[in-house]
């Protein structure tokens, strides 16, 4: 699970005394924690744990969305980037390390328990339910038109102190000034966390709109009760709220096999080429398919389907029933599988090896996408797939599974000898150099082949081509005059390795 760097730090003062903080809030989400290894340079979207005498890079080369966390000595000189909690220099830092590992299974089992409730009949007053506990503040789920009460948690004992929350006729009284007042209207177009009008509830709030097609269809209230509302509950009520709105708008089409809802969208990206993708983003969040989760696509080729009589609803069930986090549909006759890998909890490699038996008693042939982040690349993610098949097929055709990684290359020289062929677009000296091995039989063209492969290396290069180092050197530097070329120039030393490849392609 990912945290913001203001829940960290909420988690962290209950525990440990803070002497000052920079820059929170602009960490975003973060995963961790780590130690930090001054000679390693610290990566994005990670917490770093470090003692006082630790130093750091200059300000360009650390990343903006990282959080740094101080304990066990004076730090003199704090990064210049990132988000920084600094601790009093009493804390242990082996401690604070334990606590931050503690933090991140605590809300990581809530968010797997938020996950289990929206894959299984969970509702969302099971989800209050499940987050009174973690929260530690009542929770309420209001309708959006007129405020009634959908679902609420923790509110047992708050209906004398707030009668808004249960006297029907005073609650009405309450929804008609609170929808009369001018800020609450702009409160509800807002996309975030805010502020309920305290001034009209009597109790202060953190509310967060759940939308539909743009308008706001629940308003799911944080009460502050227990204890102190801070930003960083207004985080966690973002997660709560996400997960509640996968289950109100798909609940409808729970009694049917697969949520049509989620294919519909996922096909309109793949179809559409004028989708406005910040509303199809939108609607892809409300359904629990988050902008930070990892996603993967397959594409199945359906070549001997009606020999084996297996109907495509087959297969996607398969596919849904197997991976809870998966959405698999037909289009334009291949079986498309958008797989949310965060949801699901399997790393690549181990849903390819579950899936390579199926694929192939099923005589179905696979295309994999590379995984990819966030909502932006899932059309991209689908035509690398379908690559994936394509070039896979042509060059491997007795393989089922084509992985787009392995297919790179070739797809990007078809693509550059698409109108004019690779003699045409090599390096012209080398052409030079072939036609003296023909005319001459010298070995300029496996000599220089072979020092590239090497990296350079003269003396691998002369091990491999059985000869003298001397008669390599020699060689070498005839190749170096034809070329008028000191080989040292990275950009000449790719173009001679891509010019290789291009001249093999007119040999196919």
């Amino acid at each position: 699970m990912k945290l913001t760097d203001r829940v960290l730090l909420a988690y962290l003062q209950e525990r440990f005394e803070v002497e000052r903080t920079e820059r929170i809030g602009s960490s975003g989400l973060v995963q961790g924690p780590l130690l930090y290894e001054p000679e390693k340079r610290p990566e994005k979207g990670w917490v770093y744990l470090t003692g006082g005498s630790d130093t750091f890079p200059e300000d360009r080369e650390l990343p903006e969305q990282t959080l740094f966390i101080f304990c066990g000595g004076r730090q003199e000189r704090l990064p210049l980037r990132g988000a920084v909690i600094v601790l009093e220099e009493k804390e242990n830092l082996f401690e604070v390390l334990n606590a931050l590992v503690r933090a991140f299974r605590f809300y990581g089992e809530w968010e797997r328990k938020l996950i289990e409730l929206r894959s299984g009949a969970g509702t969302a007053e099971d989800m209050l339910e499940a987050s009174y506990p973690v929260l530690g503040n009542p929770l309420v789920l209001f309708l959006g038109h007129d405020l009634t009460i959908e679902a609420q948690a923790g509110t047992d004992l708050m209906a004398e102190r707030y009668p808004f929350l249960e006297s029907e006729r005073e609650h009405m009284e309450y929804v008609n000034a609170i929808f009369q007042d001018a800020q609450y209207e702009e409160k509800r177009q807002s996309a975030g966390c805010y502020w309920g009008p305290d001034y009209i509830t009597g109790f202060r709030s953190l509310n967060w709109n759940i939308r539909k097609g743009g308008e706001m269809t629940h308003c799911l209230c944080l009460v502050e009760y227990r204890k102190q509302l801070t930003y960083a509950d207004g985080d966690l009520l973002e997660i709560l709220g996400e997960n509640i709105r996968y289950v109100l708008q798909n609940k409808e089409g729970r009694g049917g096999r697969r949520d049509e809802n989620l294919h519909k969208i996922l096909r309109k990206i793949l179809s559409d080429r004028t989708l406005d993708y910040m509303e199809a983003s939108s609607y892809l969040t409300s359904m629990g398919w988050q902008r930070e989760h990892q996603y993967l696509c397959l594409v199945y080729q359906m070549t001997y389907l009606d020999r084996r009589n297996l109907p495509t609803n087959s297969i996607c069930n398969f596919m849904e029933e197997k991976y809870g986090g998966c959405s698999s549909f037909t289009y334009e006759g291949d079986i498309v599988n958008f797989l949310n890998l965060t949801v699901t909890g399997l790393p690549l490699d181990e849903i390819t090896s579950q899936l390579k038996p199926f694929i192939r008693d099923s005589y179905l042939k696979a295309g994999y996408s590379r995984v990819m982040e966030g909502h932006a690349g899932l059309r991209r993610q689908y035509v690398q797939s379908c690559l994936a098949l394509d070039v896979g097929s042509r060059r491997n055709p007795y393989l089922w599974i084509h992985h787009f990684n392995q297919i790179t290359m070739t797809y990007i020289l078809e693509q550059i000898t698409r109108k004019l062929p690779g003699s045409m677009l090599c390096h012209e000296k080398l052409l030079v150099l072939r036609k003296m091995d023909q005319e001459h039989g010298t070995e300029y063209m496996k000599t220089l082949r072979t020092y590239l492969d090497q990296q350079q290396n003269a003396v691998r290069t002369a091990k491999e081509l059985y000869i003298h180092r001397s008669t390599f050197l020699y060689r070498l530097e005839k190749i170096k005059e034809i070329l008028e070329s000191d080989l040292d120039d990275t950009e000449e030393l790719l173009y001679l390795n891509l010019s290789f490849r291009l001249l093999e392609r007119e040999k196919l």
